[in-house]
């Protein structure tokens, strides 16, 4: 959530604490488009706390991952393929498969996943060979149970993200759905306070959105929820 967004939210709470105040007077009422910001406010805080947890998580997540990823290089394919080579001779009768490589610096997760699957399918016809060269004995079980760590990691990262980008959505689907709804109580508030300067000056305080100040030019004091976009201007003759 932005800065520009977070002030949309506090002047729909704004909107919502001057109804409280000022009560429609009969027969006007607020009961549609007030039920519809209330509800929209809700999802927003809602939305918010999504947007918060899934990218501190994710993020927390990628560094596991990024951790989970070099611990299987280092401590289950480097150790597989130093033994490999040591047994590619030109005398050997047993040869390892040269495919038994470390891959290369850098690579993503999915391919980092694809190469240990197949250095642990390629180990696994040796395994004996391996635990004579030092291996332990379940070094293959160590293996697989690294792999399956780190894709359960994968995982869950990409559901953190899918909540973040989703509440992202969310939160400018409800800001829409706040401002038609203040539109709406605008008209109302408008006729039935009309020739009251006093209530309407608490309803245009309540409903605008600060201005956001900063760079090198001023902004303008206040923008409310109902100015529309200036208008182009007719380009000079």
């Amino acid at each position: 959530m932005n800065a520009k967004q977070k002030q949309v939210i506090e002047s729909f709470v704004r909107v919502q604490a001057f109804l409280g105040a000022n009560p429609a007077p009969a027969p006007a009422t607020y009961a549609g488009p007030a039920e519809v910001l209330d509800e929209a406010v809700r999802q927003l805080r809602s939305f918010a706390g999504d947007q918060v947890y899934g990218r501190q998580f994710s993020a927390a997540e990628l560094r596991r991952q990024e951790q989970l990823m070099q611990r299987i290089v280092d401590r289950h394919m480097r150790p597989i393929v130093t033994i490999a080579r040591a047994q590619i001779d030109a005398g050997s009768d047993v040869r390892l498969p040269e495919a038994l490589k470390l891959p290369r610096s850098g690579i993503g997760v999915t391919k980092l996943l694809a190469a240990a699957q197949a250095m642990i399918e390629g180990a696994r016809q040796f395994e004996a060979l391996f635990v004579t060269n030092g291996r332990p004995a379940d070094f293959i079980a160590q293996f697989v149970a690294a792999t399956a760590e780190l894709e359960q990691v994968l995982g869950a990262r990409g559901t953190l993200v899918g909540r973040h980008v989703g509440a992202k959505k969310g939160i400018y689907v409800m800001l829409r759905r706040g401002r038609r709804a203040v539109d709406r109580l605008d008209s109302t508030v408008r006729v039935a306070f009309e020739g009251n300067a006093v209530v309407l000056e608490k309803w245009r305080v309540a409903k605008r959105v600060q201005a956001i100040r900063g760079g090198s030019s001023q902004a303008t004091e206040e923008t409310t929820l109902q100015t529309p976009p200036p208008a182009p201007q007719p380009a000079a003759a």
